[in-house]
């Protein structure tokens, strides 16, 4: 052929797949179908086998079961003391969290919260631990405890803050003072006396009104008070005035509302799901998108404004060096890792449908706690472990082959990966679609060999032919993806 010829010919012979590095399953799949789930991405040397790879994503270890569950909230701000809302009661939890011995203290009945009318689903539950005693907010009630625990003379107990204090929605803690968001009074915010919890005067209060707000819930971080409503976000400092301490920064005013049980602190920023449908961080006092079209699209997909934005729900985890977001919304848990700036799933079930389970986190001496959101049960991630005792899928989507005018052929694939390091659930489902993945025709079940089969080759022949081919692998096996080549034939590209 002639050199023109030549280099538009299509290649021969064994060609890499791009693997997907994020989930990005457009609503027209044929457009873009590809999905991590269980997996996640990760940067590799210049001189590795591959510039990136597809990492299994932690599992859930059980550290230790406290009480009936879920964990509805966990706070270990204070060294030595962890707080816990299992169920309807609060728990102190009074040595370090790997630490051996017996320092779970059941406190007492705190409730459930109460969800503001008209809508279901929206409370929710709050810890504030400050230098002198700890603050659990279950709406539209408060109680505080010291943090003596049972094994010190003096023992503090819990108690629910009365008298005139009145219906609140969340709690922080600051420089101090317990600072709490009002329940009935759509846009007001009030605060305690210093160091005491207990003490609280009527006139030590403040509204958020730089824009027409809901104000839902407060959170503190680097010397600041966030306030997170329905209409927007303002950023409050303590000025250390006299008459009240804390004044509104001029420029910290965000026009962004917030859905309030999606709020979680990781990266230095503050992450949330708007009530646009958008998910957005903080960089500074601007709320910086980060959701990609396809994730925008499958938060719409999960039903009317209720549905997406009263139930959805978010944390906060760091594993390895990723610093990750998660967000459960409908059917999916959607997770943005900070290294990579990319997005994955999880899930905990065995056909890799539904939600990972976690529902809270907290940052414990350099440990994730991650409390279940369907038992006591409090984990931390670990590499290549099950969710709880359950192996859950893990599957990847490659991006689309097109063939263009002509039908191209499969002749042989090989999938390389992690081989023979698991005794058991070592089979590799290799599954393909000719539809741009809606329904998918073809699989073959391939092995990855057993325990010390070191050298073992993931691979299988004759796949067919094609116009446009997605192909689909997946496994139960905590095994690392390097790359997928494969031998195609004739097509135009």
């Amino acid at each position: 052929m002639s050199g023109a010829q030549q280099a538009a010919a299509p290649p021969q012979g064994m060609r890499r797949i791009p693997l997907p590095l994020e989930s990005y399953q457009h609503a027209s799949q044929p457009l873009s179908a590809k999905r991590l789930i269980n997996l996640m991405a990760e940067q590799q040397p210049a001189d590795a086998r591959t510039e990136a790879a597809l990492v299994p994503a932690p599992g859930l270890a059980t550290l230790l079961t406290v009480g009936p569950g879920p964990i509805r909230a966990i706070n270990a701000d204070t060294p030595g003391r962890i707080y816990v809302v299992s169920g309807d009661h609060f728990y102190r939890l009074s040595f370090a969290p790997r630490a051996v011995g017996n320092g779970i203290e059941d406190l007492g009945l705190v409730g459930l919260p109460t969800d503001p009318a008209p809508v279901s689903n929206y409370a929710v539950v709050t810890i504030a631990s400050g230098s002198n005693a700890a603050v659990v907010c279950v709406p539209p009630n408060a109680f505080t405890c010291g943090h003596n625990a049972a094994a010190v003379e003096g023992a503090d107990t819990l108690h629910q803050i009365g008298g005139d204090f009145p219906n609140v929605s969340s709690v922080a803690y600051l420089d101090g003072y317990f600072a709490f968001s009002d329940a009935d009074v759509p846009e007001r915010w009030h605060i305690t006396g210093l160091f005491d919890p207990a003490a609280y005067d009527a006139l030590d209060f403040a509204s958020t009104e730089a824009q027409p707000n809901v104000l839902r819930r407060i959170l503190s971080r680097a010397g600041e008070l966030w306030m997170f409503g329905e209409g927007g976000i303002e950023i409050w400092y303590d000025a250390g005035n006299a008459d009240f301490p804390f004044r509104r920064y001029p420029n910290g005013v965000i026009s962004c509302g917030v859905v309030n049980k999606t709020i979680a602190q990781i990266d230095h920023s503050f992450w949330w799901l708007g009530v646009d449908g958008i998910v957005y961080r903080s960089e500074g006092y601007k709320a910086v998108r980060v959701s990609t079209h396809a994730i925008e699209q499958l938060i719409y997909a999960t039903g009317s404004y209720p549905q997406w934005v009263i139930g959805g729900n978010g944390y906060a985890y760091t594993w390895r060096g990723h610093a990750c977001y998660a967000l459960s919304v409908g059917a999916h848990t959607f997770v943005y890792d900070c290294a990579t700036k990319l997005w994955h799933e999880r899930s905990s079930a065995i056909s890799g449908t539904g939600l990972w389970r976690p529902l809270c986190a907290t940052q414990s001496l350099g440990d994730t706690l991650l409390g279940d959101s369907r038992s006591g049960q409090i984990f931390f991630p670990a590499n290549g472990a099950s969710d709880a005792g359950v192996e859950p899928l893990r599957q990847f989507t490659l991006p689309p082959l097109w063939a263009g005018t002509r039908r191209a052929f499969c002749a042989r694939l090989e999938i390389e990966m992690e081989v023979g390091q698991a005794a058991s659930h070592g089979d590799v489902l290799l599954e393909w679609s000719d539809d741009g993945g809606w329904t998918w025709t073809g699989r073959r079940t391939l092995s990855a060999g057993d325990v010390g089969q070191l050298r073992k080759r993931v691979v299988t022949t004759r796949l067919g032919s094609f116009r446009q081919r997605v192909f689909r692998v997946s496994c139960h096996r905590a095994s690392t993806f390097y790359a997928v080549d494969a031998d195609i034939t004739g097509g135009a590209s």
